[in-house]
């Protein structure tokens, strides 16, 4: 599944095929009419279950609300009851209960990796194979491993992302520091920084998932992929010198002072702010960021915003690698009428074209999951796509196992970063929890 994510830009391949087929405008055909005289179509309606309810997804629920609304005319008579729900709640709560009781929405955001497989098991996850073919869609996907269970396609991603270190071009001029390429150098420029006053990285704590992306990079550093595709199989736990290796790195980093000294207390946003803010030298975060970053209304950085992959490790297995995947996306509920299957088809006909794929990364900056014929000319997005040149991606750890480890790992991290406890009780912590849900996996 690893594919260099340049190609998502590189390759020239229009999408032709699908738009004339959904209509010149990335929707369908158009909507039908009620001849004059008859009786006006039934209506229905159809559950849509989407994240977007943070300030910073506005434009995202906007774009979903547009593509909503292009169906609901599309179809007489349909009209979508669309929910707003928390992300880490749909994720860990709401989706996984309503699985388990056979109930989920028809239309819902979804992650990919192990969530698909565990809902596809459940007998609850449309089968989209079928509906891809019969739309000819399934080659216009970069990847759809993540969303693939026995060869059978059961979720579509909206869109990927790559995990890496921004930079403020301006703070590393005027102190004389380069793009650092080595771990050895890293430290040197952290030091250089910490030396003048300057708080070399931003990292916030207050949302756990935010601590796990740095040391998931640096356990893929030392350890390779393999790694963490081992976990589940057990093939591998996270008390191996790999898993070791990188926490203790991360430990270092906290140890010498190079992060904000308040990171526990900081939301992911306020995070976002200081480094926008122009306060640390850097900041380790998701491709997505770069909208923020890059928006002279909200950074005042916007013009000295640089983004380089992580540097490499001495004797690393991953130094080829960069974090990036196409985990998120929208998966339909099994149990659907015939209205409702029609609807969905729609749905996917409308959203998941070059119209949206192409909003989406103008607007919000997020890399697309469909081939594209043309992606515009933003230089944090092309300066991204250089750091990726010649790497292969790997997804993040959590798409990787189970969700009760996921939980357990974040709140063991928050205590690791706060000083009170160690290297070796989290991993021994995390890899009980992991051995315990391994047998669950297993029956």
């Amino acid at each position: 599944m690893k594919k260099k994510l340049v190609t998502i830009m590189a390759v020239a391949v229009g999408l032709t095929t699908v738009l004339s087929a959904c209509g010149k405008d990335g929707g369908s055909t158009g909507a039908t009419t009620t001849p004059t005289g008859s009786a006006a179509p039934k209506e229905f309606t159809v559950s849509y279950r989407h994240t977007q309810i943070k300030d910073t997804a506005k434009k995202r629920k906007a774009m979903f609300e547009d593509a909503l609304k292009e169906v609901e005319a599309n179809i007489p008579g349909l009209k979508f009851e669309s929910e707003g729900v928390d992300e880490v709640v749909n994720r860990d709560t709401k989706l996984k209960a309503e699985m388990a009781a056979g109930n989920p929405p028809k239309i819902f955001e979804l992650f990919g990796g192990t969530d698909t497989k565990n809902y596809a098991k459940t007998n609850n996850l449309l089968d989209l194979t079928p509906i891809l073919d019969e739309l000819g869609l399934k080659d216009k996907f970069v990847d759809l491993s993540e969303f693939t269970v026995d060869g059978k396609v059961y979720g579509l991603p909206i869109a990927g992302y790559l995990e890496g270190m921004f930079y403020n071009k301006k703070i590393f001029k005027d102190n004389g520091v380069e793009v650092p390429k080595t771990y050895e150098e890293f430290l040197k420029a952290c030091e250089t920084f910490k030396a003048k006053g300057i708080t070399p990285m931003a990292l916030g704590g207050n949302e756990a998932w935010v601590l796990n992306m740095l040391p998931n990079t640096l356990y893929v550093r030392v350890g390779g992929q393999s790694v963490v595709d081992g976990l589940q199989p057990g093939q591998s736990k996270w008390t191996d010198e790999a898993f070791v290796k990188g926490h203790t790195m991360f430990k270092d980093l906290i140890d010498k002072g190079y992060f904000n000294k308040d990171a526990l207390a900081l939301k992911y946003s306020q995070t976002q702010d200081r480094f926008a803010n122009g306060e640390t030298a850097m900041i380790f975060d998701g491709g997505w960021a770069n909208q923020k970053y890059s928006n002279p209304d909200q950074s005042k950085i916007a013009a000295d915003l640089g983004f380089f992959n992580f540097p490499t490790v001495e004797g690393g297995k991953g130094n080829d690698l960069i974090n990036g995947s196409y985990s998120n996306g929208f998966g339909f509920s099994a149990k659907l009428n015939e209205n409702e299957k029609k609807v969905v088809k729609e749905y996917i006909k409308v959203f998941f074209t070059e119209k949206y794929q192409l909003r989406q990364l103008k607007e919000e900056g997020f890399f697309p999951s469909m081939k594209l014929s043309s992606t515009g000319d933003k230089p944090i997005i092309a300066e991204m796509l250089k750091a990726s040149e010649g790497k292969k991606t790997f997804p993040a750890f959590d798409s990787m196992i189970q969700p009760k480890v996921k939980l357990d790992l974040e709140s063991g991290i928050q205590a690791f970063v706060g000083g009170k406890k160690s290297v070796q009780d989290l991993l021994a912590e995390v890899q009980k929890s992991q051995e315990a849900e391994n047998k669950k996996t297993a029956k």
